[in-house]
């Protein structure tokens, strides 16, 4: 796997600000709007109402996630409010560039309003394969343009931070995971990442032997607290159909060579019966299951074989212990299995033996 990508945490507060550029152009702007509204007779509250409202910021900030630029969207958080995520050791991998761009797709049918649930706020709408959500996007305006106009400013509350858990992980030798197409390095089964809301993210395990694969949509409900508690996320991974055919190329093979022998009980083999009768060994066959009942899966404790308990039928010609006469046996023989799974480096091992 490749090397996972790890952000560096965001700037200091004071390199956080909107960029100087952006906000000389604003002001420049803003200048000649008074005038030309001055001159037009247009009420200043109007544009107060069109312009600097937390809705009208909450559209300009999802157009820099969409973007993917992470400089331009941390200029819309109010500095203050991102000094304690400037110690946070989360990866920082959702905050820029692509994996950042990644978390706007699949958004559709996007409704952006003010937050009715408290004063000062942006709420977005939207649908993500046709399941709708709603998240709050909580604001501060802390001084004015030109001394009329609200600047309003995102607080950390619009940041958020997932906890990604691979129950068995390390046991099935998976040490990354892919976040929106890019890796992260796990650390005790789990990774932690800072993310921005509203966001989609795309979380996958795609090794030779385990996968899995889940969808997160990352809001902000209303009333909730920036209080530090992460969103939960558990990755479940299962066996792939590679790790599934090994199983049953392993198991076919010991059953196999409990079949070519022409005995009753099979040397090394969980298989037997035992008669009473002259037997002619030459007709001695056995008819093994098949491997495809077997299913490996993989839990918090590593791989698992739920049922290993078999039935194989064997058939032969013998002459009755008492009178002679001639027999056409067939008996049904339930067996069990003992089968040991296990990851060497990048090898999964399966050792299938007879069960005492």
């Amino acid at each position: 796997m490749s090397q996972a990508h790890h952000s560096a945490p965001p700037p200091p507060p004071e390199a956080s600000g909107r960029p100087d550029r952006r906000r000389g152009l604003l002001v420049a702007w803003a200048a000649a709007l008074v005038m030309a509204i001055a001159a037009s007779g247009v009420a200043i509250w109007q544009v107060s109402d069109e312009i600097y409202t937390p809705r009208h910021t909450a559209q300009e900030y999802w157009e820099t996630l969409s973007q993917g630029s992470g400089s331009e969207t941390l200029g819309f958080f109010d500095p203050s409010s991102l000094d304690a995520a400037a110690g946070d050791p989360a990866d920082s991998l959702l905050l820029d560039g692509e994996a950042l761009a990644r978390s706007t797709e699949g958004v559709e049918n996007l409704r952006f309003g003010e937050d009715p649930e408290r004063q000062g706020g942006a709420v977005i709408q939207f649908d993500v394969e046709d399941e709708s959500f709603q998240t709050q996007l909580p604001m501060e305006s802390h001084e004015n343009t030109l001394a009329f106009f609200p600047d309003w400013e995102l607080t950390a509350a619009s940041m958020s931070r997932l906890q990604i858990d691979v129950p068995g992980a390390a046991a099935g030798g998976v040490a990354q995971i892919d976040v929106n197409g890019e890796p992260v390095n796990l650390e005790d089964d789990s990774a932690t990442l800072r993310t921005y809301v509203p966001a989609v993210v795309e979380i996958a395990v795609d090794s030779e032997w385990l996968v899995g694969a889940s969808r997160y949509v990352v809001v902000q409900d209303a009333g909730e607290d920036d209080d530090g508690q992460a969103h939960q996320i558990t990755l479940e991974l299962e066996a792939s159909d590679a790790a599934q055919d090994l199983l049953h190329e392993e198991v076919q093979a010991y059953l196999d060579s409990c079949a070519e022998q022409e005995v009753l009980m099979p040397a090394g083999c969980s298989m037997g019966i035992n008669t009473p009768n002259q037997v002619a060994t030459e007709s001695i066959s056995w008819r093994m299951p098949d491997p495809q009942e077997l299913t490996l899966s993989f839990g918090e404790d590593g791989w698992e074989i739920a049922d290993t308990a078999m039935q194989a039928t064997i058939a032969f010609d013998s002459r009755h212990f008492h009178d002679g006469a001639s027999l056409e046996e067939s008996h049904l023989v339930d067996f069990d299995l003992d089968i040991g799974v296990g990851a060497s480096g990048e090898e999964l091992i399966i050792a299938v033996s007879g069960s005492d």
